[in-house]
């Protein structure tokens, strides 16, 4: 069985498999819970699209995950009364009414529209998105919200994002808007899309400005890891799909990786399958991943035994020879630095949650 012969840097994944793991390791026994968490304001106009707002919530939620201390505390609101009705018919208790929505510069204000939403003036709602804007607070359309952003005469940027099936309203109600063809749009703090396809895709984009490319990333390994491109469907690793620029000769050597974890191939072993020298791989495994391929191999076998300790009935003993591990004692010593954790708290946790 390969053992890694470079001293690892504990607590932290160095190659993309990061990603993949921010909400599990941690170089401290817990996360830090000390910082304030910032409010998340969803605003529920009746038949709202259900989805839109998992989609928008979901993220938040992730992030919270996958960042050293939660972020945002999302809270939900009706217009008139603690409830609104979904688009397929689920009524949500909501936390409050748009009158007891706090706004500062680092809340968000989050407008759920949705098909059946009926776009007609609300000048209370007018007056909570004035006072966000005021506020330097980031405020969000989904589906049809933008109308009522657009309704609320605060200063918008050079376009604005709507439902397809809504764009006539605006032209007729906003003639001087410009009424983005992009799935989303996003303008000095002000974030609109069109529905739940691209309400991800928004999402992210917010996280990754507001918190960087990492945390975005692992966002979507959680929540965006099942949207493929369907021209590469042989490939089951997400990094391979989105760097095409690649070698092919590192790809083959991650995907044979890949297909053999339990006995874990020698690097020699490695080079002599993809027809390169020990040098190369070497060099262009740090310019292309990031890691030397002994580090990249270890990173990957201890996120399979993750996902194993986390979804299977599996003993850590047969968890840490599924993954290639000379003992348990050593596999355990391993994650631990890692994740800053022993195998069985991971467990623990996970059951738990």
């Amino acid at each position: 069985m390969l053992e890694v012969s470079e001293k690892l840097n504990t607590s932290l994944f160095q190659s993309h498999l990061k990603r993949s793991n921010l909400a599990y390791s941690s170089s401290t026994p817990t996360k830090n819970t000390s910082t304030p968490t910032k409010r998340a304001n969803f605003v529920l106009l009746d038949h709202f699209s259900m989805s839109s707002f998992s989609i928008a919530l979901d993220t938040l939620v992730t992030l919270n995950l996958v960042h050293d201390h939660p972020i945002y505390e999302c809270k939900t609101y009706g217009l008139k009364d603690k409830k609104a009705l979904s688009d397929i018919s689920i009524e949500i208790a909501t936390d409050g009414t748009i009158e007891d929505i706090e706004l500062a510069k680092d809340s968000i204000l989050i407008i759920c529209g949705g098909f059946r939403s009926s776009l007609k003036p609300e000048p209370s709602l007018n007056k909570k998105i004035v006072k966000a804007a005021q506020a330097n607070a980031t405020i969000m359309g989904l589906w049809n919200g933008s109308f009522y952003i657009a309704d609320s005469k605060i200063k918008l940027g050079d376009s604005i994002s709507i439902h397809q099936d809504n764009k006539a309203i605006m032209r007729e109600r906003f003639p001087a808007l410009h009424l983005s063809t992009s799935s989303f749009t996003e303008d000095s703090g002000l974030f609109t899309c069109c529905g739940p396809n691209t309400a991800l895709d928004m999402m992210l984009h917010f996280i990754k400005s507001s918190y960087g490319t990492d945390c975005s990333q692992a966002v979507a390994e959680v929540i965006g890891s099942d949207r493929t491109n369907n021209a590469d469907t042989k490939s089951t690793n997400r990094f391979l799909r989105s760097e095409t620029h690649t070698p092919d000769c590192i790809k083959e050597a991650i995907q044979l990786m890949e297909n053999n974890i339990e006995d874990p191939l020698s690097i020699d072993e490695l080079t002599k399958l993809v027809g390169i020298s020990r040098r190369q791989i070497e060099r262009l495994f740090k310019i292309n991943v990031g890691v030397t391929p002994a580090r990249y191999y270890m990173e990957y076998r201890l996120t399979r035994a993750r996902q194993l300790i986390q979804q299977s009935n599996l003993s850590i003993f047969e968890i840490s020879v599924a993954c290639g591990f000379v003992s348990s004692a050593h596999f355990s010593r391993t994650y631990h630095r890692f994740f800053g954790q022993p195998p069985t708290d991971t467990r623990r946790t996970f059951q738990d949650t």
